[in-house]
């Protein structure tokens, strides 16, 4: 059988991990509000380096990105913030921002770690500190093909200074992260410190004067039992930043984010040289708000309503989702733990073997019209046609919601690909595609000068990180809303009880052709938003424009009767009828 990305049970790994509550959940990520240190208002607190306004996260971690990125300058801050408070996250989520900018990830190396990563007992923390963060340095010099020749060649002409000929083949020969780190550190441990940490800074800013290195260091709690390791790391970290701002003049494109919790962070700052320099960088993320917990619920349920909405039995579901009570939740953690173990009871009780709805819009002639810009200087050519499939085609072993053919005298020369959703983007939507391109040989890019093959996603929406990756996929992605249908037909591949002929599935659409009536609650022409108006609708001629000026003429006055809204919106006598008939049905009401 194909596999049909549309039959994966994306809501319900989506629902577990954010059940989990742990790590950096890229699909629930909000926009969390940033003030200055001392103002007044409900935010987590930083000062931008730059002196630029700051409002948001993004924008202070974009921000510090441009400061050392663009302007070469050295960037250091502590995150604090109590347990559960999205501290790893924003570590991940600067991570994510890094590797999604041609620009950075072509002259940067980005090592995201774990300080109980390192071996805590034994002497000399310090000196295991830097071997443990210059073996990934090393091992990404001289394995990243993205990264500029010279750069490769420089990383392995420094280790030659020190090893000899034989051992560096055993670092350049190595296949695999892990023992390469072991060897490095065995060859390298009595020669790193904090002056060859700069050294091979230094050096590869010598042949790329872009380049920048980021170390973004988690769990500084984890020397909290060891004072002596504690004490080692305060001073060096000290040293660093003394050296990075005294020797460097902070001319050094060197940033580091270290995340611990307050009370840790706060020990670390009472070492008056890295409260002198630093102790005004420090991010205080906040432990989560009602407003926060409201955005991220609603991320959720929207999801479910794309996926689900219109089965039996999804009114009941959904009225339930919607008295899950958030009020005595403390921190984000605890909010997505305790929302999301009730959202998989829910979805375990009224949606067991659901399939997700297949996308009710035209991605078919979508993705036609989204192919013809990019083929243009093709198809002016006589010779060249699109051929489109009307059906889902596999390739692979992969059912491809659309496929598109360019033709060259009845061959294929060029392909495009199409996924389509009901709901907002998840990050494993992408992955799943990303496998099937790679699967079907995907080429966005030619250089015989055939044209390139194509890829699109469609959804309602895609958060903006995503996007970035897609875009660095050669992944268009494509705004388009849900549209309902008036009817389906229901299907259900393999019934439980197959001798049973009464059995009716929880997931048959609730507006299904038997029904001549909607017993469930009808959309308010008054209060509805535009992606409700717009199911609502569907069938009766009105267009999105007119959708638009509904809403913004209900914003003047009140429509309280047909007759008020088809003299508004200067409707036909069809489209009056066309709207009487889902008013005597249920279907809507004002």
């Amino acid at each position: 059988m194909p596999e049909d990305a549309g039959k994966k049970r994306y809501i319900k790994e989506f629902l577990q991990k954010v059940a989990n509550g742990t790590g950096f959940i890229e699909d629930i990520r909000i926009e969390r509000a940033i003030r200055e240190p001392g103002s007044d208002g409900e935010a987590s607190t930083a000062r931008s380096l730059s002196g630029r306004q700051i409002t948001n996260v993004t924008e202070l971690l974009e921000d510090d990105l441009k400061h050392t990125f663009d302007e070469g300058l050295f960037t250091f801050r502590f995150v604090a913030a109590l347990v559960g408070s999205g501290k790893s996250s924003l570590l991940s989520y600067l991570n994510d921002l890094t590797k999604t900018k041609a620009t950075f990830f072509k002259h940067s190396i980005v090592f995201e770690f774990q300080l109980s990563d390192i071996t805590p007992r034994g002497d000399d923390f310090g000196i295991k500190f830097y071997c443990h963060i210059l073996a990934e340095t090393f091992w990404q010099l001289l394995k990243n093909e993205n990264l500029e020749p010279s750069v490769r060649l420089e990383a392995k002409n420094i280790l030659d200074e020190y090893l000899e000929k034989d051992q560096v083949a055993q670092l350049t020969n190595a296949n695999t992260p892990k023992p390469f780190r072991s060897k490095f550190r065995e060859l390298m441990y009595k020669y790193v410190d904090e002056e060859f940490f700069f050294d091979v800074i230094d050096k590869i800013s010598n042949v790329d004067p872009k380049f920048t290195f980021v170390y973004l260091v988690d769990e500084l709690d984890a020397l909290a039992q060891f004072p002596n390791e504690t004490k080692e790391t305060r001073l060096t970290l000290k040293e660093l930043i003394r050296r990075a701002f005294d020797k460097f003049s902070s001319k050094i494109r060197l940033l580091m984010y270290i995340v611990g919790t307050s009370e840790n962070v706060g020990n670390f700052l009472e070492e008056t040289v890295i409260q002198s320099l630093i102790g005004n960088r420090v991010i205080n993320l906040n432990k989560g708000y009602i407003n926060e917990f409201e955005i991220i619920k609603e991320k959720i349920n929207n999801r479910i309503k794309g996926a689900y909405s219109g089965y039996k039995n999804f009114n009941e579901a959904w009225e339930e989702i919607e008295n899950i009570s958030i009020n005595s939740t403390k921190t984000l953690r605890e909010f997505c733990q305790n929302y999301g173990h009730a959202i998989l009871e829910i979805h375990a009780k009224y949606f067991p073997e659901a399939p997700e709805q297949a996308f009710e819009g035209d991605a078919r002639n979508l993705i036609e019209s989204q192919c013809r810009q990019p083929w243009v200087k093709f198809l002016n050519q006589r010779a060249y046609t699109l051929s489109v499939v009307s059906t889902t085609t596999v390739q692979e072993n992969h059912a491809f919601d659309c496929y598109v053919e360019l033709m060259h005298n009845g061959e294929a020369v060029a392909r495009a690909f199409g996924e389509a959703k009901n709901y907002e983007l998840l990050s494993s939507h992408l992955k799943t595609f990303i496998q099937w391109l790679e699967d079907v040989k995907f080429k966005p890019a030619k250089s015989d000068g055939n044209p390139p093959d194509l890829a699109f996603m469609i959804a309602p929406s895609c958060p903006p990180l995503l996007q970035r990756k897609l875009e660095l996929k050669n992944i268009q992605f494509i705004q388009s809303e849900k549209i309902v249908n008036d009817s389906y037909d229901v299907v259900l591949a393999n019934p439980p009880f197959e001798n049973n002929i009464n059995y009716t599935p929880n997931w048959i659409f609730s507006n299904s052709g038997n029904n001549t009536t909607n017993t469930y609650n009808p959309i308010n022409v008054n209060t509805a938003n535009k992606l409700e108006l717009t199911s609502a609708f569907k069938g009766t001629g009105i267009k999105q424009g007119t959708i638009d000026k509904l809403i913004n003429k209900r914003q003047k006055i009140n429509l309280d009767n047909l007759d008020k809204m088809v003299e508004a919106l200067k409707l036909t006598p069809n489209v009056k009828q066309k709207l009487q008939n889902k008013l005597d049905k249920n279907e809507i009401c004002f």
